[in-house]
């Protein structure tokens, strides 16, 4: 459990002041792999970016100030969960623990998959690597043992269920305080917050050169409605049960809110900050689904629903037929319009 003792600089400034200067730390466990090596990748890709702009070659996927902004965003949120005082506050504080698991599952994801970093993150291999990134690529494409592992991670169904399942999993009081008990656990735990976050949402947001296997926004917008609903469901059953959970937040000293304030303010936490990033990402999925209708790019099994209901009732009104509002169609001829699911799920 950490030491609750204000660092000496902390303790004469003001009450939040002190929060936020003492019990900053380094953790490597997660920085090195998630943070540090990204970030290192990624501005040498924009400085070899520069270089090539200078002798007018095209853009590179992600290069843009948008994208810039928008992964660095992202990783801001990485950052600050990780190694700032909310770390050291997530052991004191359930609501603390809460914020920090909605951050860096949910609020960064999106962002740096929307981001796109992956191209300019490539450029900034050193080259010895990169023979071996195009043999793992070619390999992931193949028929081996290594593509299967690929496809089945990359499977929209699976990733949808491992998110959920960590989503759960981690709020069942013993594994809580497993995790806060055992610091491996917790790195165990942080590490499946981001890989699941990640996955699932690069199924709901296209982040070139790596393309959702989910092709039908309609589709996508299911997966974000399952995942908010799961979200929304434990917040509830954390904030209106009439006993705390967690005994691992109990009796800590030095803490005095207590135990059953705290988890209602952890799940007003989940509840609210969970749905701004699935908010955003549904707006995303409608206006995919909105362009693609427009620019006719759904292929016949794809077309949305209402479009597909409009044909058939435009097609049957030419033939001289009654109107769909009349009841006079036959019904049979909208036959297949449930069948929607795209063949990449397989």
């Amino acid at each position: 459990m950490p030491d609750m003792n204000m660092s000496s600089v902390a303790s004469h400034a003001g009450f939040f002041v002190k929060y936020l200067l003492s019990n900053w730390a380094l953790n490597l466990g997660v920085s090195v792999p998630f943070i540090f090596i990204p970030l290192v990748l990624y501005f040498r890709g924009l400085k070899i970016e520069a270089r090539r702009r200078a002798q007018g070659l095209e853009r590179t996927t992600g290069a843009n100030f948008v994208d810039q902004t928008v992964f660095l965003l992202g990783m801001f949120f990485l950052i600050v969960s990780v190694n700032s005082p909310l770390m050291f506050w997530s052991m004191v504080y359930l609501w603390a623990h809460v914020l920090f698991h909605v951050l860096i599952m949910i609020g960064a994801p999106p962002l740096i998959a929307y981001g796109k970093p992956w191209k300019l993150m490539e450029l900034g291999l050193p080259d010895p690597v990169r023979p071996v990134l195009a043999r793992l690529v070619r390999a992931s494409k193949g028929r081996g043992a290594f593509a299967k592992v690929i496809k089945a991670v990359t499977n929209p169904v699976v990733d949808l269920i491992y998110f959920n399942v960590v989503m759960w999993m981690w709020f069942y009081p013993p594994m809580m305080t497993f995790a806060v008990d055992n610091k491996y656990v917790m790195l165990a735990m942080h590490y499946t917050f981001i890989t699941s976050g990640m996955l699932l949402f690069t199924q709901l947001i296209d982040s070139p050169p790596y393309r959702s296997r989910v092709s039908n926004p309609v589709w996508r917008l299911g997966m974000v409605l399952v995942s908010t609903y799961s979200s929304w469901m434990l917040a509830m059953l954390m904030g209106l049960t009439h006993h705390p959970w967690f005994p691992v937040y109990f009796h800590i000293a030095g803490k005095t809110m207590s135990p059953m304030t705290d988890q209602q303010i952890g799940a007003s936490i989940l509840w609210v900050l969970c749905m701004e990033p699935f908010l955003y990402t549904a707006y995303y999925c409608i206006k995919l689904w909105l362009t693609m209708s427009e620019e006719s790019k759904f292929p016949e099994r794809m077309m949305p629903w209402m479009k597909r209901v409009r044909r058939v009732k435009s097609e049957h009104e030419l033939l001289g037929g009654g109107s769909i509002e009349s009841g006079s169609i036959d019904v049979a001829s909208l036959d297949g319009l449930d069948n929607l699911a795209p063949k990449e799920w397989s």
